[in-house]
């Protein structure tokens, strides 16, 4: 039998990582964490994104949606054959408010289905329960549940236009893809039947036809001239479309989350993995500084460059398979549990996703090549070296005292000599202290940042609502009188004050000179200290304006001709109606707004004044408590005048659903930290463990003069501390242009406007308590490693 003979180069390869445990599991613990990072990632991502890429469209979403009355199936038929429709659908919507407790009421939203076995626009799909439900049952949107409070085959009070209270059993729950999360938008979606109990006689719901283009999806123009012939139509049939609305053609409501999302944990698991791999570089340099003399023997008895550099680059192979071997299966299930995770987020649904093969071929790959590729330099330059300069190790660093900095440092009366010479390894090496130093301040300039992101949101959206100096927003069925409604909220004692502006949503006429989307046109009252918006340019309302008005900046977004000094368009029932524009404000809500005086207001719907559906109410206390308090009494108040209200909203709950919003963020940047974070704590153990073995004699002659154990380790504490000390520096110097753009971004994509530049104390602060921990425990096994070093075997190492 022959035997298996193994070449002394191989042999080599595995006896150098057995004979450094400590270094060949702390190289495979860094690479494992890169393969985690950037293998949780790419299953994420490849888990996630086929899901986001397809889930929007395969709900075949409408492309645009009339707002008229009551439809009937072959009028329905007869859109599905106006040129350029590709389907229609009638789904009227009944708007309502689902009960959470004692007059405590939150909005709903039921969407009435005809067939929901036969659905043709806006599809959703059955996620557990009834279906289709009966008549006296509701199924919810399953990110709802939470919103409404409520337990499986419990009922939920539904109470609808007209003041009609309705129990529906909540039988079910369904998926629909094409909503936002009902945990942000604060409101209860739900599915009835086409003969639900809850549409009463119909006059409680908004009748809704959707539809969709044959061709030219994406066409915005084209979507709004054929949903232009669909209303000619149905004019010529005696109904009134109302309304139009146009959404994004193929855009999720939170597309934008997605793909910031997304693109923000691809880059930081990129850059996670690529800084593992850059400090087992750095491990491969410390081993081929301590065996160049053995470079230099193996040289002389013939070895080639070749040969040489196949030996170490082995060392990194195996090593670079043992954590993939590791990492691969943590990161395939650590990043399907986080695609469920985010997908629950982002109300899609990852359960049907495809199995990841790509992804783990790909982190296979990536996972062998990119670590032999950054150790191929050190071990090239290492492999080249002549024998004379191998025996002679003349590429060592230049001695201490050298450099000013280190002269500066020797210069230093009041330290002991024991830690100045732990202090001048520290500054020995000066590549690989910045490469630490480097590691741990992106890390913590990430962890900085996501707490700067926080702060600078609260920032902005605390101060946008202290400028709405209101508590509640009364909202009636139908128009009351003012002196009515404000006669009765005078005599409530936890109400301070109301005001009652009129309101509109005409067409905001865009630069192409046609009708685009709707614009919300409000009428403050003339002097009101309810609201004080910032200015960006121009000035606010007089008590003297007539016809002057004021738009925010998520105008400018939907028409970038709009300036201070030019005019303003809007249509509304056939009637363009132009005002000239004398400022812009900063508004922290993605809602294009138009402020104007209430004469202008009144000008474009026609009403009269004497009336309002909206009341904004100052209440006497401001808390939470105080609040949802004087809701509850003014509900009562109102019901008892039977005064239909059909929304109560506080404007703290309303701050809370806006706050939500940055859950999304908070969760990327924090784990993207965290994985940063590791990795740099990982890079100061090694690099104190590589200068402990660089100071392994000097340690013994520490020893023989009289150090302590306990002296030596707190060497190396000290030395862990002050990189990280040097680091935190380097931190908050890369937080800052980090947090300004993180801050725009986020900013820009919910608010359409750029978050002020916030740079937290507390973030500092708290990241300089972290680092300091992480040094403590970075330098416990090197520390340790130092103590237990023997003076005999310390001077007799080579």
């Amino acid at each position: 039998m022959r035997r298996l003979v193994i070449a002394p180069r191989w042999k080599k390869v595995v006896r150098d990582i057995m004979e450094r445990p400590g270094r060949s599991v702390l190289a495979v613990i860094a690479m494992t964490a890169g393969v985690f990072a950037l293998g949780t990632m790419v299953v994420k991502y490849a888990t996630l994104r086929p899901v986001l890429a397809t889930m929007y469209g395969d709900t075949r979403p409408s492309s645009a949606t009339l707002f008229t009355d009551a439809l009937s199936d072959a009028l329905v038929d007869s859109v599905r054959r106006v040129e350029g429709v590709g389907d229609a659908e009638l789904r009227p919507v009944i708007i309502a408010r689902a009960r959470l407790g004692e007059d405590e009421w939150i909005p709903a939203v039921l969407f009435v289905i005809r067939d929901f076995d036969a659905q043709r626009l806006d599809v959703f799909k059955r996620d557990t329960g009834a279906w289709p439900p009966a008549d006296g049952e509701v199924l919810l949107e399953r990110s709802a549940v939470a919103v409404a409070k409520i337990e499986r085959d419990a009922n939920l009070m539904i109470r609808t236009a007209g003041g009609e209270d309705h129990e529906l059993k909540f039988a079910g729950t369904v998926h629909a893809a094409g909503l936002a999360p009902a945990w942000m938008e604060h409101v209860v979606y739900g599915f009835v039947a086409w003969s639900s109990s809850a549409r009463g006689d119909g006059s409680n719901e908004s009748s809704q036809i959707r539809i969709s283009v044959a061709e030219h999806p994406l066409d915005e123009g084209h979507i709004r001239e054929v949903a232009g012939r669909v209303k000619a139509l149905l004019e010529r049939e005696g109904h009134t479309v109302a309304r139009i609305d146009v959404p994004i053609p193929g855009r999720h409501p939170h597309a934008d989350q997605m793909d910031t999302f997304i693109y923000l944990l691809g880059a930081f698991g990129i850059l996670s993995f690529l800084l593992s791999s850059v400090l087992v570089a750095s491990m491969v340099h410390a081993l081929l500084s301590e065996q160049l003399r053995q470079v230099g023997v193996m040289k002389a008895i013939g070895a080639t460059t070749r040969q040489i550099a196949g030996i170490y680059l082995g060392q990194v192979a195996l090593l670079a398979t043992a954590a993939l071997a590791i990492g691969g299966p943590l990161a395939f299930f650590a990043g399907r549990a986080y695609a469920e995770f985010s997908a629950g987020i982002l109300n899609a649904d990852v359960s049907h996703s495809p199995f990841p093969w790509g992804a783990l071929i790909v982190l296979a790959v990536v996972g062998i090549a990119v670590p032999l590729a950054v150790a191929l330099g050190p071990v090239l330059r290492a492999s080249r070296i002549t024998v004379h300069q191998a025996l002679n190790d003349d590429l060592g660093p230049r001695p201490f005292g050298s450099r000013g900095l280190e002269r500066r440092l020797a210069a230093i009366s009041w330290l002991p000599r024991p830690l100045l010479l732990s202090l001048r390894t520290t500054f020995l090496r000066r590549g690989r202290l910045l490469l630490t130093v480097v590691m741990l301040a992106l890390g913590g300039a990430v962890f900085m940042s996501a707490l700067n992101v926080s702060g600078a949101w609260q920032r902005a959206v605390n101060a946008d609502f202290s400028m709405r100096r209101y508590d509640l927003t009364v909202r009636f069925a139908e128009s009351q009188p003012i002196a009515v409604v404000d006669e009765a909220l005078a005599k409530l004692p936890v109400v301070r004050d109301a005001e009652y502006w009129p309101g509109a949503n005409p067409y905001l006429i865009g630069p192409n000179g046609a009708p685009g989307s709707t614009i919300a046109m409000t009428g403050p009252t003339p002097g009101s200290k309810l609201l004080t918006l910032p200015l960006l340019d121009g000035r606010w309302l007089t008590p003297g304006d007539t016809n002057a008005v004021v738009i925010n900046n998520a105008a400018l977004i939907r028409n970038p001709k709009l300036r201070v000094g030019g005019t303003i368009e809007v249509r509304n029932n056939g009637t363009t109606h132009a005002f000239p524009i004398v400022g812009m404000v900063k508004e922290m809500a993605p809602m294009a707004v138009i402020y104007a005086p209430p004469r202008a207001v009144l000008a474009v719907t026609g009403a009269d004044g004497e009336q309002t559906r909206i009341a904004r109410v100052v209440t006497t206390e401001h808390t939470e408590a105080g609040q949802l308090g004087a809701s509850r009494e003014v509900e009562r108040a109102f019901e008892a005048m039977e005064i239909e209200v059909t929304g109560m909203q506080s404007m703290l709950d309303v701050r809370k659903g806006i706050l939500d919003h940055l859950v999304i963020i908070l969760v990327v940047l924090t784990m993207a930290s965290t994985l940063v974070v590791f990795v740099g704590g990982l890079a100061l153990t090694s690099t104190l463990s590589i200068n402990v073995m660089l100071r392994t004699r000097e340690i013994g002659v520490l020893g023989a003069i009289g150090a302590t154990p306990r002296t030596i380790s707190s060497h190396v504490w000290i030395e862990g501390l002050l990189i990280g000390l040097m680091s935190w520096i380097v931190a908050l110097l890369i937080a800052a242009p980090v947090s300004w753009l993180l801050e725009s971004v986020t900013g820009n994509m919910f608010f359409k406007a750029p978050l002020a530049f916030f740079m937290s104390l507390q973030a500092a602060l708290i990241w300089l308590a972290l680092i300091v921990v992480l040094a403590t425990l970075s330098s416990l096994y090197p520390a340790w490693r130092a103590s237990r070093l023997t003076i005999r075997e310390a001077l007799s190492t080579t």
